[in-house]
């Protein structure tokens, strides 16, 4: 059973996630949220400090916990946020074992049993954004199937079948020069692609376990930088 801290937390991550409370404005109080949920003040503190710790909302001395903007949290809910009216399509999925070589590079146990899928990403007018290679733990996402990917997504199954909460992600970014064969095992035919941006790294719950590992090859055209630097 979830902790009560985890609850409020979730749903005040659906608040934000929802667009119900929009960057700059406040979340429910800490007292609204004990008559709502009939808790003591303790899991409610609990919820609000990681969700600032996770730069999601920010103290306001006579406001409350106001939600920052994307750029103060380097936060996105959504890969359609980056490509509007974008379609993801899932091809492919199958049950392995881990191997060393997963191990190494996920943190999930030797020998463990594992969801193996694939998928493809277009924008609206049909053109190849990336194709992705994912690994979740099959004790963690029982019942996935490619028919259930397909009509939600591998995001909205964690939130409406499993009980982890997502916190944040991982990456490594490199570049393939060579995208032939990895076009030909995907079954994409782009004589036009000559190299690739792979983005390979991991999706994390609240408690630093690995939910996800995944390999993602961009189109380098679709692929960019966009971040503040700060000088210190």
């Amino acid at each position: 059973m979830d902790k009560k801290w985890e609850i409020v937390f979730d749903y005040l991550m659906y608040l934000i996630r929802e667009n119900k409370v929009l960057p700059g404005e406040v979340l429910p109080s800490q007292n609204m949220l004990k008559t709502k949920f009939k808790y003591s003040e303790q899991p409610i503190r609990i919820a609000f400090n990681k969700l600032i710790e996770l730069k999601i909302v920010k103290p306001v001395n006579g406001k409350g916990f106001v939600v920052q903007d994307k750029i103060s949290n380097n936060l996105l809910f959504s890969f359609r946020e980056l490509f509007p009216g974008s379609e993801s399509v899932y091809t492919s999925i199958e049950e392995v074992i881990c191997s060393k070589e997963i191990k190494e590079k996920s943190g999930y146990l030797l020998g463990s049993r594992l969801f193996k899928f694939r998928c493809v990403r277009k924008t609206k007018e049909k053109d190849l954004i990336l194709f992705q290679e994912s690994f979740v733990p099959e004790e963690k996402f029982k019942n996935l199937s490619l028919d259930v990917l397909n009509e939600i997504g591998l995001m909205q199954f964690i939130e409406k079948n499993t009980s982890s909460i997502v916190s944040h992600s991982s990456k490594k970014i490199s570049f393939i020069t060579n995208a032939k064969p990895l076009l030909e095992e995907f079954e994409l035919k782009y004589d036009e692609i000559d190299g690739l941006i792979l983005d390979e790294g991991m999706v994390y719950d609240i408690f630093g376990e690995t939910l996800e590992y995944r390999k993602s090859y961009y189109q380098p055209k679709f692929f960019s930088w966009d971040f503040i630097e700060w000088r210190k």
